[in-house]
């Protein structure tokens, strides 16, 4: 039997950051069919649910909307001279996509691409003094919203969680490095 909205000892989770419960008579039964069982169901959907909470974290700082401009900051300012096709891979941009998130970045005073001095047809990224005076405050504000979002889970949980999501992403990317 698929698994109800609701059923198995889940409850309604509060509304937060302005996600609220839709406005209808009845929704507490809804069958979710095979989504109840699928990890991409639930992948998927809590994937949308932290990038709008992301968002709103990030917002004051200028860097809501989209995806990519946080982890550029960061793997950018932790990797000077990354090129924009590594930093691509990573995060899962294609080259137009990522071509253009540079662009904005770097009309916004974060970022810079330099042309490569070992070899000429390539390019390197660097953080402008604007995205580095950025970088402790995003990572900062990501910490604390990713502790704030899965408060939920214990230790072990959260470890477990990483552990398993790290490891399906190792499995579909090339060259991860180990963790810290």
């Amino acid at each position: 039997m698929e698994a109800k909205a609701r059923g198995r000892g889940a409850r309604a989770a509060p509304s937060r950051r302005g996600l609220k419960a839709p406005k209808t008579v009845d929704y507490i039964n809804i069958d979710f069919d095979v989504f109840g069982s699928l990890l991409s169901f639930y992948v998927r959907t809590v994937n949308i649910l932290v990038s709008q909470d992301l968002d709103a974290e990030m917002e004051p700082l200028g860097l809501a909307g989209g995806t990519g401009k946080i982890a550029t900051i960061l793997l950018v300012g932790a990797n000077p001279g990354i090129r924009p096709s590594v930093l691509a891979h990573f995060v899962r941009r294609d080259r137009s996509a990522m071509g253009k998130l540079l662009d904005a970045m770097a009309e916004a005073g974060l970022v810079e691409q330099r042309i490569s001095p070992i070899e000429r047809r390539a390019r390197e990224l660097y953080l402008l003094p604007r995205g580095e005076a950025l970088r402790d405050t995003v990572r900062d504000a990501a910490r604390r919203q990713d502790e704030r979002f899965f408060a939920m889970l214990s230790g072990d949980e959260r470890a477990r969680m990483l552990e398993l999501l790290r490891k399906v992403y190792v499995h579909y990317l090339d060259m991860v490095p180990d963790p810290e």
